[in-house]
């Protein structure tokens, strides 16, 4: 039966219809959705928010995402906070103020007993690192180390004795720390028996002095060892480069949360010694602490945190741990002596972050299954018109009634310039979204205008794909896709010129100039020996035919080496008239091409059967278990006063998502497996990943009373890394321990930097947790697909998700490690320190 082959009006029809199905299923997505997360502009980056349908029908201000953006909020009140301090004098930036350098940078793990430190004006330290840090190498004789490095050594050490310290002692707001040090000076000579001591003849690298200390002097006037002078480098080189990245934040964040551009309101009052500081967006700031409380019981929303007094008051979702994690992450700023508070001003006089949020909630979108739905059903008519228009693309009836294919005018552009021309035009449209993406406000993304430009780009992209698309297949129907390419011509031309070389050439070259020299030889010794002309010209000729005939039966067998190389594995060595060696090798290479063959076929066969088989399965899961989750979701809403019917509809509800969530769990843990997935390498805080991770997790924990406690060197620790991923491993994990942990202990993460066997720095992040059942399995058992610590199986674990965050940490070059001991469960990741 022949195929037909619809009309140019029919084939135009489709093509339209092609084109108007992907255009409504990007807009049904697109509404998905815009209707169901929200885009806020945050002060580090744009961020999203995804909604539950359980949240509609709350005040805005009782919703978990008002109280995610509150989260957000106090966390940058922090930091903002934290970097004033560093910044500012009385409420006003002063570019003087004295900066301590090795207090500076031991501010998160408190000073050692004696270290060597200067002092800079702020000012200068951020110029210097804006600047750049020169290094100068220079050889000193012992002499000139002398005339370089002070003959004393400067030192600093904290007597508790002295002053009032408080907390850390090598906190900013110990007003007294200058009062409670004593400052000494040792003899560079009195070094003498102390590894740090040489001044022999040394190759120094010295840093450039740009600007000098508060007291005039160099670094070098400090330091009477080597040691001690790389010391002090580092401190300032450090203190100057946070400093300056500091300075940069100082200005967004005051900007972002100015009274004009926010509708959040922070007031902070930190007692230092006999005298206070305030920080806060307020307009006036000499307030009373009444005074303070009456202004911010005037605002929608509020919290006040005291942790000298133990007071935390709210009328929001956030809690105090959450609260006093994020201010314990700034220690070094703040004293128990400081009292916050920060409130939302609910009548919104500003249109921010709240706004962007307000506005999300209030369009959330009840119908999101059934745009779903009809996106799903576009898609698979949009391929099944994709499929049937490749099937039936360039094929048109002769004036006989027979198919032919017939190419069109854009067919006989050159297949590299046609391919150039598509990723140059559809890079352009990319390039030109992603910056009218970074540039737009918000507010935008909820318009109408924008959902019909969004679609017009996607039929601009689609007909650019399927007109590239329809092209190539058009020429590989007719068999000139490679034919007619530049590549195609220029190989031809040079394989062309290189065979005529080669075919006139090896046989000469390898056989017959060796010939002729053997030859050239023979006469020689027939000029000096005059008898047996003819028996030796005899025996020449015929070695040299040997020859001959040798070389060119080795130069078959090494064609069909090559042959086999290249893929033609069912290529034989053509085995008539080979004698000898070259037999015995035509007939290795054949068993050989023939074994590769075999091992090749069955190897395809079974990746095949492994592609089809994930695909199979995971669409015969999806398409009945979504018709189950939409029937369980119609059922839930009738009105069911059967209270055990509606146990049942709970059941299979919670049980359907289960099932959903194994299945996505089971094609991610493939494709991973399979190298099937592609990183986005970024340099990522790993710190402030994992705080953010846990702070997302806080609502669970709190279900199991579940208390995270995390021990960090420092503020910032990166690692490269893809983001998304890395966040998958993180979650995983704590999805993992919300789910077989012990309820009402304690979470231990322990983020640490250790250096490798030859000097390499990893960043090491630790997770440990008691285990609610005991742990009867291997360690490295846990990690395998579907093996679970609970044997019972009685928990909602797939047995996926260790496996899938062991791979993902594997794929992005870390090392990923589970120790048991009894019920104590741990994890261990490692990452290469940035």
């Amino acid at each position: 039966m022949k195929k037909k082959v619809p009309g140019k009006k029919l084939g135009g029809f489709l093509h339209i219809l092609q084109h108007m199905l992907i255009v409504f299923a990007a807009i049904a997505v697109l509404l998905v959705v815009t209707g169901s997360s929200v885009m806020i502009k945050g002060v580090d980056g744009n961020y999203s928010y995804s909604m539950d349908a359980d949240e509609k029908g709350k005040l805005y201000e009782d919703s978990f995402l008002f109280n995610y953006i509150f989260g957000r909020g106090i966390a940058d009140v922090a930091r903002i906070g934290a970097i004033r301090s560093q910044m500012e004098t009385d409420g006003r930036f002063n570019g003087d103020k004295e900066i301590d350098v090795a207090t500076f940078y031991y501010r998160f793990e408190g000073v050692p007993s004696r270290y060597v430190t200067a002092k800079y004006r702020l000012e200068d330290l951020i110029k210097w690192a804006q600047y750049g840090f020169e290094h100068e190498e220079q050889w000193m004789s012992g002499e000139q180390v002398d005339e370089f490095l002070n003959r004393m050594t400067t030192y600093t050490k904290i007597n508790y004795s002295l002053g009032n310290l408080q907390g850390n002692i090598s906190t900013p707001f110990n007003s007294d720390i200058e009062e409670s040090t004593e400052v000494y000076s040792v003899s560079a000579n009195g070094l003498e028996d102390s590894e740090n001591f040489y001044r022999d003849d040394t190759n120094a690298t010295v840093l450039v002095n740009r600007y000098q200390t508060v007291e005039g002097k160099n670094i070098e006037n400090y330091t009477g060892t080597w040691d001690d002078y790389y010391d002090l480098c580092s401190y300032v080189e450090s203190t100057a480069s946070e400093l300056n990245s500091n300075y940069q934040n100082y200005f967004t964040y005051n900007d972002f949360y100015d009274l004009e551009n926010s509708n959040l309101r922070y007031y902070m009052i930190k007692t230092i010694g006999d005298r206070q500081e305030v920080y806060t967006n307020l307009e006036v700031s000499g307030l009373s602490e009444k005074e303070v409380a009456q202004e911010f019981s005037r605002y929608g929303r509020f919290m006040y945190f005291s942790p000298a007094d133990m007071e935390y008051t709210t009328d929001t979702l956030v809690k105090e741990e959450t609260v006093r994690h994020v201010f314990n992450s700034y220690e070094y700023a703040y004293p128990e002596t400081i009292k916050v508070w920060i409130g939302v001003d609910t009548d919104y006089p500003v249109n921010d972050v709240y706004i962007q949020g307000l506005n999300g909630y209030t369009s959330y979108i009840p119908y999101y299954w059934q745009l779903i739905g009809f996106a799903a059903t576009a898609l698979a008519l949009y391929l099944v018109l994709f499929i049937f228009l490749t099937v039936v693309a360039g094929r048109v009836r002769d004036e006989e009634g027979n198919v032919v294919i017939r190419l069109q005018k854009i067919d006989i552009i050159p297949t590299e310039l046609s391919v150039l021309g598509t990723i140059v035009l559809t890079g352009g449209i990319i390039i030109a979204l992603t910056y009218i993406y970074d540039s737009m406000s918000f507010e935008y993304y909820y318009t109408t205008w924008f959902k019909v430009t969004a679609g017009v780009v996607v039929l601009i992209c689609e007909l650019l794909f399927t007109e590239f698309y329809y092209s190539m297949v058009r020429r590989l129907k007719a068999d000139n896709l490679w034919a007619e390419s530049l590549t195609c011509k220029g190989i031809a031309r040079g394989k062309k010129l290189v065979w005529k070389l080669y075919d006139n050439g090896t046989v000469i070259v390898k056989t017959w100039v060796p010939y002729a020299i053997f030859v050239a030889v023979n006469l020689l010794l027939f000029l000096l020996e005059t008898k047996g002309i003819v028996a030796v010209l005899c025996a020449d000729t015929a070695f040299g035919i040997l020859i001959y005939r040798n070389a060119k039966s080795r130069q078959k067998i090494v064609e069909a080496i090559k042959k086999i190389k290249d893929g033609d594995l069912k290529f034989k060595v053509d085995e008539t008239g080979l004698h000898g060696d070259n037999l015995v090798l035509a007939q290795a290479v054949n068993s050989i091409g023939e074994g590769i063959r075999t091992a090749v076929e069955t190897s395809m066969k079974d990746e095949r059967l492994k592609a089809d088989l994930i695909t199979n399965v995971s669409h015969d899961i999806k398409t009945p278990l979504t018709s189950i989750i939409n029937y369980v979701d119609l059922i839930k809403r009738e009105n069911i006063e059967n209270e055990k019917v509606q146990g049942y509809v709970e059941v299979l509800d919670s049980k359907s998502q289960r099932l959903k969530q194994l299945t996505d769990d089971l094609v991610e843990a493939s494709k991973i497996s399979s190298g099937n997935i592609s990183l986005e390498w970024e340099r990522i805080n790993l710190v402030e990943l994992v705080n953010q991770t846990i702070g997302e997790f806080s609502e669970k924990f709190e279900q199991k009373r579940l208390t995270p406690v995390l021990n960090t060197p420092g503020n910032t620790m990166y690692i490269e890394a893809d983001s998304r991923r890395i966040w998958r491993v993180v979650e995983n994990l704590l999805n993992n321990i919300f789910k077989y942990a012990l309820e009402g202990t304690r979470i231990y993460m322990d983020i640490t930097e250790r250096a490798g066997e030859e000097g390499e720095k990893y960043v090491e992040f630790a997770i440990k947790n008691i285990s609610a059942q005991p742990l009867n399995v291997n360690a490295d058992e846990l990690t395998e697909r579907f093996i679970r610590g609970d044997v019972a199986r009685s928990t909602e674990g797939s047995g996926l998700g260790l496996s899938i965050a062991k791979n993902l940490t594997e794929a992005q070059k870390g090392k990923f490690e589970i120790q048991l001991d009894g019920d104590l469960f741990k994890a261990i990741l490692t990452f290469p320190l940035l």
